[in-house]
């Protein structure tokens, strides 16, 4: 079992040790954890180099951007990725979010042009970081973990922009439609499900677990959230809980795909060459 994608270090029930010592001594076999700013990305590569089968990726999350320089920040990430080649394994988590952009209530208080001004410049520089972090996995043949939040029209035209395919979805929310429409962009990409999978009401992010074909699939638990279903509201989520993940995808294509799903990991990741 390959948990693609989960933060130990955001626990609040439980000590980062103890989460990642469970997943391991479960008999599972790779976790890759995502930090949550430049500063911290330190901290991942430091997890990563003490635990073996631990990786880590390093990104700059757009609700960060506003205030750091383009430039310097993209060559602190090249640094990073030239100086631990044996443990960073994707660039993360390179997105577009507008949820936020709608909900900031100072932005929300403006006269309706200033706040569509203030909008639409947020929004180009998180276009501006999207594509400076895409064209630096580029450079380094390195997959992007890919996170939208209302801004699925725009991620997709900046990957048709500068032809990047290798890519992974991560925490899929959207429909089977979108799901067709990447893959058939980039038919190698990955769709990575988490815990919402489990939920009741996710019925379109279950109808497209049920449809893709499985080559595309990955499993992940974004913990400490979405823990998924039956501990959703009884407990902190962690890595060891992408066996729920997984089992629930089984359930519904009526297949086992454990060993396929940790292989497509594999696959992306580049760890099997």
């Amino acid at each position: 079992m390959f948990d693609t994608h989960c933060h130990p270090h955001l626990a609040k029930e439980k000590n980062e040790e103890i989460v990642i010592s469970n997943f391991f001594e479960s008999g599972w076999k790779y976790m890759t954890i995502i930090w949550t700013n430049p500063v911290t990305n330190n901290k991942s590569i430091e997890l990563s180099k003490k635990y073996n089968w631990v990786y880590c990726s390093v990104w700059i999350h757009p609700c960060d951007i506003y205030e750091l320089d383009l430039e310097k920040t993209i060559i602190e990430l090249e640094n990073h990725i030239l100086k631990n080649k044996e443990n960073i394994i994707a660039i993360w988590e390179c997105w577009l979010d507008y949820y936020w952009l709608y909900k900031d209530e100072k932005i929300n208080k403006l006269d309706e042009k200033l706040k569509n001004k203030i909008i639409d410049w947020k929004k180009n520089l998180q276009k501006l970081f999207f594509k400076a972090q895409i064209l630096l996995a580029k450079e380094y043949n390195l997959p992007v973990i890919i996170h939208n939040r209302d801004s699925k029209d725009d991620v997709f035209e900046i990957l048709k922009e500068l032809d990047f395919k290798n890519f992974i979805f991560h925490c899929y929310s959207e429909n089977l439609d979108y799901a067709n429409k990447l893959i058939k962009f980039s038919p190698n990409c990955k769709i990575s499900f988490s815990g919402i999978v489990t939920f009741k009401n996710a019925k379109e992010v279950q109808e497209t677990a049920k449809n893709i074909d499985i080559k595309h699939i990955l499993a992940e638990t974004d913990s400490p959230y979405l823990t998924p279903t039956p501990l959703r509201w009884k407990e902190e989520n962690e890595p060891l809980y992408t066996k729920y993940v997984i089992g629930k995808i089984e359930e519904l294509r009526w297949e086992q795909c454990s060993e396929q799903i940790f292989n497509n990991s594999l696959g992306i990741f580049w760890l099997n060459k």
